[in-house]
């Protein structure tokens, strides 16, 4: 019955939500029904190309649009509800760079340069296993994260530079994932890889000499790879790494304790 359950949430995974970016799984393996695990993660973006979806500048284009750093440090509280399901929340703080190439119909062109501020993130997820023979596991991760960060930037006019201005703004990002894995337990290692789906959606909003602009952007890329390994300790201590490739290049480390 319980592997039942977790083939349906597993399948209910792969239904689109209405925002989709990837943050790391965390680990191969679940906790255990009524088991609780309480962890420390910090993870780095290094490249994620975006799309420009609208913009209320009229005449305005934005031909490429990217995150060049993303830093992120979270808390995450994990619960099985079954042997083979968890439920988790993440609580925690994100910053981020953006670069973005503009041109207008002057014709002018340029960059907008911004960096964020710490500010507070928040995530939560479902992760589902099953497990097959000599230690093997299929399993899948669903993950939700948002964050608003106030920034400060700079609008750089290449054509005009005496028309080049500061500005100042907020940028929500709301990311998820669907991550389908395999992986099997090596003594001490559990390593996996896994296939995933995913997305970041921007809304920005900032403000200018000429009035307050608003953008939206979607990720360029949304099919991915990731790779990563645990290693178990003892029977309560674990580390994990993670790396990310092709829809993003991103790396994460984590620790977790299991009650």
């Amino acid at each position: 019955m319980k592997n039942l359950v977790v083939l349906i949430c597993m399948g209910i995974l792969f239904i689109p939500a209405p925002f989709i970016e990837a943050a790391s799984i965390g680990g191969a393996e679940t906790q255990g029904q009524g088991n609780w695990s309480a962890g420390i993660g910090l993870e780095s973006v290094f490249d994620r190309d975006m799309k420009l979806k609208s913009i209320s500048a009229s005449g305005t284009q934005i031909s490429e649009a990217k995150f060049d750093e993303m830093y992120r440090m979270d808390a995450k509280i994990s619960y099985g509800i079954f042997d083979n399901l968890d439920i988790y929340v993440k609580l925690g703080v994100a910053d981020f760079e953006t670069e973005e190439k503009w041109t207008n119909t002057t014709p002018e062109k340029g960059t907008i340069m911004n960096d964020a501020q710490n500010d507070f993130m928040y995530g939560a997820g479902l992760k589902g296993t099953v497990a097959l023979k000599d230690n093997w596991l299929l399993g899948a991760d669903i993950q939700y994260l948002r964050h608003r960060n106030k920034y400060d930037g700079r609008i750089n006019n290449e054509t005009d530079p005496s028309d080049s201005e500061n500005i100042s703004g907020k940028m929500t990002v709301y990311e998820w994932h669907v991550a389908p894995y395999i992986s099997k337990k090596l003594d001490n290692f559990i390593p996996y890889l896994g296939v995933k789906y995913s997305d970041v959606r921007v809304k920005d909003n900032y403000n200018t000499s000429s009035g307050t602009v608003e953008e939206k952007r979607e990720a360029d890329d949304n099919v991915g790879i990731f790779v990563g390994t645990d290693y178990a300790i003892n029977d309560s201590w674990n580390i994990n790494l993670e790396g990310r490739f092709i829809d993003e290049t991103a790396l994460s480390f984590g620790v977790t304790y299991k009650f």
